[in-house]
Order: C-alpha cells, then structure tokens, then sequence
C-alpha cells in the first residue's frame, strides 16, 4: 500500500510540472502572465505537499500512539494472573494473554483470526475443552448481557482448575455483534479453601456434640454392657444367647463410634518419639489377618527398607488400621489387599494400600472424610476423619485413588522427622 502511493504521489509530480509547463508554453499569453502562473503553481504544488506532509506526519503520530497502546494493553493483559481474551462478532479471536495461551497450550501459534473450533485443532488435550468454550460463548451472544458461570479445565497432570468466568458481548448501533470480552479468574485455591472451612465448621459441631455427650454415653453405656454380659454368663445355655451376643457387639460399636467421636472433640497432644514404621505396619497386619482370612483375602506386605520416623505409634496403628480395615471390606473374595513401604525423596515415607475391590465413586472421593458420610450400610464416616486428623497432626499427606468396580488405592505419605 505504501508503495503504491509513493508512485501515485512521483506521478502527480511529473504530470503537475511538466504537463503545466507544457500547457503554459502552447498558451497565448504574455510572458508576465505566463512566469506568475508557473510562480502560482509551484506555490500550490509547494502548498499541496506541505499539506500531504502534514497529513502523513499526523496520520504517523497516531499510528505511534495506537502502537503504543496497543503495547500498552498488551502488558497490561499480559500481567495479569487471568486468562483474558478478545473475540470478534464472529467468535475469531483478536488478541489473548500470554496466561491464556498457556493455559491451552497454544503458544507459538498464529491464533489471532481463529475460532476456538479451530484452534481445537492445534491442542489434542485440550479440543474439548476449546469446542465448549465456542458453545459457552453463544449462550453469552444470545443472553445478550453480561454472564458469569464456573467453568472446570482439566490439567495434564490429572488435576483441574476452576475458573470464575465473565463474558461480555459488545454490540453496534444496529444490533450486530462487534466483540466478545471473555475473563477468566482461577479460584481452585479459593474453592478448596471454602471446602476446607466447611469441613472445618462440620468438624467443630461433631466436636462440640461429642464434648457435650461423650462422656454422659459412655458412663450407662458401661453399665448396660456389664448387665448384659452378667445374663450371658447366667443365661449361657439358653435360646436368649445369640440375642445376648448381638447386644453386646451393638454396645461395642456405640462404645468405638464414642470413641472416634472423643478424639475430634478436642486437639490431642501427641507425643513423638522414634518407631519403626515397618513394624507398626506389620502389627496392624497381624492385628487384621484373621478378618482377611475370613474374607479369603491375601495380605501382601512389601518394605524396600527398615524406616524409622518420628511419630506416635499408638495414632499411626490407628491410622493403619482404618485404612487396611477398609480395603479388607471393600475387597471381593478370593482377592487381595497390597501393602508398601518404601522412601519417598530423602525425608518422606510412603505407605501404601491398595485393593481390588468395589472401588468408589467420584462423588464420594470429592466429599471423603466428611463425618457421617460414609459408603458402608453401618458406617459413620468417623474412622477415615479421624484418619485425615492423625495425617494432619504428623504433618503428612493422604490421597485417594479410586475406580468404580475396578479398587481403591491409598497413599500416606509421612516425614521422617518431625519439627517440635
């Protein structure tokens, strides 16, 4: 373009001096006439440039000032921790954050004039995610206001992050779509913060409910266990036993659920010392072999290496237990439960149990550990929010892997030392 006038403005020139200077030479004028029109006309053709350079002078500082802007903006974008993004009326994309591309995985690629559906086809990973969006975007054209909605991207690396999206359809005069504004703000920390003070304030009424009741159960409870026992031994032979028998494992799993409810009551202080976890391990193996036996299962125990870490053996017997009991129960017949030990990096243990059992659900996994909720027909949900308590409590970490009909795997991972 620039080219184009360049040649247009040199044939002007030629044509404006020598074609008026021809046509002043063919004229029968005077020879004053004639010099004061060839004055005339080269202060016009001076007048006439000045006039292009000003134009084009002016034309220049605002496409300076444009550039800059536009630079201007793009650091601004670019800055900032949300996936921003600017679309045209036909959903082509003009111009994204360098967040933006990274998140879908599209750096390096020439995106400004195509639609998400094409783009699609530059990031096998994220192709679905990219044909909702453009679905997501028409939803926003035809509400024809400003929208808000939570929209979940999944992770290479298994995980997913929750955007609080904003859209924001622009339109001309007559009603015509002119651009989409599209602002994505992560909030997965926010939300996983919102669901640890939910379980948090759960936490704190099983607590306060434990703290009132506890003890005022577990004193006639004690009492009605010690008559039912007296008839046991006093009605031993008669058809009332196996009534007596049902009675008093009842009366044990009251007495275990206050229990499990006692210890979310108040903080405990723990007291750490040096054990071996390998043999904390293979004591709760010992302690639930018989109920895998009954089960038909097998108990397979690996171990790399004798570990000692700073903990409390009493808590982490508990721990284990729980977990062990519940792949054991989970478990089908004539299966098996696997059990590891080996060292994660130089200051970190990794326990490791895993079934092949009925597995769990989705929804289940995102509310695990909430109290009262729990997947057994009998079951409170106590044992594994004690569980999380005691891996809080020795600094470490849980993590649930799970598959429905396919089995559950836990990892605990525990450090060696302990901070006092």
């Amino acid at each position: 373009m620039k080219i184009y006038k360049l040649i247009l403005f040199i044939l002007f020139s030629l044509f404006w001096i020598y074609g008026s200077n021809y046509l002043i030479e063919i004229s029968p004028i005077s020879v004053e006439i004639a010099r004061n029109i060839v004055i005339g006309k080269e202060f016009i053709y001076v007048l006439l440039v000045a006039l292009y350079l000003y134009y084009s002078l002016t034309k220049k500082e605002e496409l300076i000032e444009t550039k800059e802007s536009q630079e201007q903006l793009s650091t601004l974008i670019n800055s900032m921790v949300d996936f921003v993004n600017f679309k045209d009326g036909e959903g082509r994309w003009i111009e994204s954050n360098e967040f933006g591309l990274k998140l879908f995985q599209l750096e390096g690629v020439d995106y400004k004039g195509k639609k998400d559906s094409e783009l699609a086809e530059y990031t096998s990973f994220y192709r679905e995610a990219l044909i909702y969006c453009e679905a997501s975007d028409e939803e926003a054209w035809q509400n024809a206001t400003t929208t808000r909605c939570e929209e979940t991207i999944p992770m290479p690396d298994g995980t997913v992050k929750i955007f609080d999206t904003i859209k924001v359809p622009l339109f001309y005069e007559n009603g015509a779509r002119k651009a989409l504004v599209v602002i994505g703000r992560d909030i997965t920390d926010k939300k996983l913060t919102e669901e640890k003070l939910r379980r948090t304030e759960k936490l704190s009424v099983v607590g306060e409910l434990a703290a009132s009741v506890g003890h005022e159960i577990r004193n006639p409870l004690t009492s009605l266990k010690g008559f039912v026992q007296m008839f046991l031994e006093d009605d031993s032979a008669t058809k009332n036993k196996p009534y007596y028998e049902i009675m008093l494992n009842e009366l044990d799993r009251i007495n275990h659920i206050v229990g499990e409810l006692l210890i979310l009551a108040k903080p405990q202080k723990i007291s750490f010392s040096k054990h071996s976890i390998n043999h904390i391990v293979t004591d709760v193996l010992s302690l639930l072999e018989t109920q895998a036996n009954m089960n038909n299962l097998n108990i397979n125990y690996r171990a790399s290496e004798e570990i000692s870490i700073d903990c409390s053996e009493n808590q982490l017997k508990q721990l284990f237990i729980n977990i062990v009991k519940n792949a054991i129960e989970a478990s089908r017949e004539n299966s098996q439960v696997e059990v590891s030990i080996k060292k994660k990096g130089t200051d970190e243990v990794l326990i490791t149990v895993e079934d092949y059992g009925i597995g769990l659900s989705e929804d289940f996994l995102a509310r695990i550990g909430e109290p009262f909720y729990s997947s057994k027909e009998k079951g409170t949900g106590l044992g594994l929010t004690v569980s999380m308590k005691i891996v809080e409590q020795h600094k470490g970490t849980i993590h649930f892997k799970s598959e429905k009909n396919v089995g559950t795997k836990v990892e605990v991972t525990l450090p060696i030392h302990h901070q006092h």
